[in-house]
């Protein structure tokens, strides 16, 4: 059955359905008698979620995202479950916390028993391809993590060749930041574009999952021309709490060194106009892939994420990239699910929402029955407006292990950060996102807030004594066990 016969059936539920006349598991069930749903997800890496458009930035230009926001959900308290690229893919990927899935950070590996979202659509019969960054360990032993086509597509060459800020000055990451020499067709991002679209274009008559994944706004902050020259950097606004730094967080030094000589506020806007140019380019190439679907008569039969694996300090306390804190630069991300007919198109959503909902999302909607061992919950009836019962707090964490962590408890008004060394309590946050939103104030030692920090302390004790944890996987041990001497000395 053609993509249009399911459009046709899709339009003739939908004023119904999203009325309330007819519940999300009627609307799934019928679905699945037409073709199988396809899956485009599309990934950022370190895309902090206040530079978009329809996040409310109105410096930055992400007109595409903005028309993907206008035609589905947007859900404005979106937190990944760890900010750091790969225990965060590997979340996304199994619908399940880093202390589950046992890859608490990058070095680590992943464990081949968890079940990922390519290997349960492989079951169903879909096309399944990882295109960009995966920046996972693929090999035999993990089967690709059950995609078919797996093409990272990166050029190094796009920060090497170029026209970049001085190094001692400026180096987010300990890499380029300025124009790159290459154009887009030669860049990651157009990279990784020609080949989506080309996947896009074999498997228009079969069900697929693309799961399209770009390397950026990550450092290097190197965007093409004429995003390069897009920005005013005299012109942009800088977060209010850049000069807020709180010298308590463990191995604060080291991501103030890794953000780079930041001594003017001049370097903070140059490196935020480059980074805003890179976010347009890769919204460029998005708008790309978005046509595509439409000249492939494939919107309609497709289900569209748009996610980061994590944010970006974005200068917020005067950093750059991201480090083992938990402030809403780094863990809040954009989240944007379009799927047309089935949800309501130009909604924001508030609720607090998590990245490990995104598969169980995916494969209720596609009616696929979701593994006991996920984690997550599917936001589709959330995203009709079905919140009774819906989660109060969520929880984030980055660290080598549950002893060696960073643990956010977020709700709606206050959030509660744990620093832990060694299994030790060593620091902790308290803010008042509805005061302070920007999180300039700890409220921690604040006696008017006592019984906040209580509560949210029992909240995460809770949730750690119930939340299935797993030793640390892979090659980290011995780095960790080094950065423990390192502290002890």
């Amino acid at each position: 059955m053609r993509s249009l016969s399911r459009r046709a059936f899709l339009k003739s539920l939908a004023g119904a359905s999203l009325a309330g006349a007819a519940s999300l598991p009627a609307l799934v069930a019928r679905a699945a008698t037409a073709r199988k749903l396809n899956v485009l997800f599309i990934m950022s890496d370190q895309h902090n979620a206040r530079a978009l458009g329809c996040y409310g930035n109105r410096e930055v230009r992400t007109p595409n995202l903005d028309r993907l926001a206008a035609s589905g959900t947007l859900f404005e308290n979106a937190f990944c479950q760890t900010a750091q690229c790969v225990p965060s893919r590997y979340s996304i990927f199994t619908g399940r916390y880093a202390r589950s899935h046992g890859t608490y950070s990058n070095g680590q590996g992943q464990n081949p028993a968890e079940r990922t979202v390519a290997e349960l659509f492989k079951q169903a019969g879909y096309a399944t391809a990882t295109v960009g960054k995966h920046h996972m360990v693929m090999d035999q032993t993990t089967q690709n993590h059950g995609f078919d086509l797996v093409f990272v597509g990166t050029n190094a060459s796009f920060a090497q060749k170029g026209e970049f800020l001085p190094f001692d000055e400026v180096h987010p990451g300990r890499s380029n930041v300025g124009k790159s020499a290459l154009s887009n067709d030669e860049h990651p991002a157009g990279i990784i574009t020609a080949k989506a679209i080309e996947f896009l274009r074999d498997h228009r008559d079969q069900p697929f999952v693309l799961w399209y994944s770009f390397f950026g706004p990550h450092t290097p902050i190197c965007p093409s021309g004429p995003w390069a020259d897009l920005y005013d950097a005299d012109k942009l606004t800088l977060p209010p709490n850049l000069e807020v730094i709180d010298r308590e967080i463990p191995q604060i030094d080291g991501l103030l060194t890794k953000s780079g000589n930041f001594s003017q506020k001049s370097y903070h806007r140059r490196t935020l106009a480059y980074y805003y140019g890179l976010v347009s380019q890769i919204d460029y190439n998005i708008g790309r892939v978005l046509k595509e679907l439409d000249d492939l008569g494939l919107s309609d039969n497709t289900i569209v994420v748009y996610t980061a694996d994590h944010g970006e300090m974005m200068a917020e306390h005067g950093a750059w990239t991201k480090g083992r804190s938990c402030y809403e630069a780094t863990i809040h991300v954009p989240m944007i699910l379009r799927w047309p007919g089935a949800v309501p198109a130009g909604k924001r959503v508030a609720e607090l929402v998590c990245s490990i909902d995104l598969l169980p999302t995916l494969l209720e909607a596609a009616g696929r029955p979701i593994p006991a061992q996920v984690q997550g919950v599917s936001l589709l009836p959330l995203a009709r407006g079905q919140n009774k019962g819906w989660r109060d707090a969520i929880f984030s964490e980055i660290g080598d292990s549950t002893q060696d962590t960073c643990i956010v408890v977020r709700r709606q008004r206050d959030k509660y950060v744990l620093f832990r060394d060694r299994g030790e309590t060593v620091h902790e946050q308290l803010f008042d996102l509805v005061e302070d939103p920007w999180e300039m104030h700890n409220r921690a030692r604040d006696p008017a807030y006592a019984k906040t920090l209580a509560e949210l302390r029992q909240t995460l004790a809770q949730w750690e004594a119930k939340t299935p944890a797993t030793k640390p996987r892979g090659t980290t041990a011995p780095r960790q066990e080094k950065r423990a001497k390192k502290r002890r000395k």
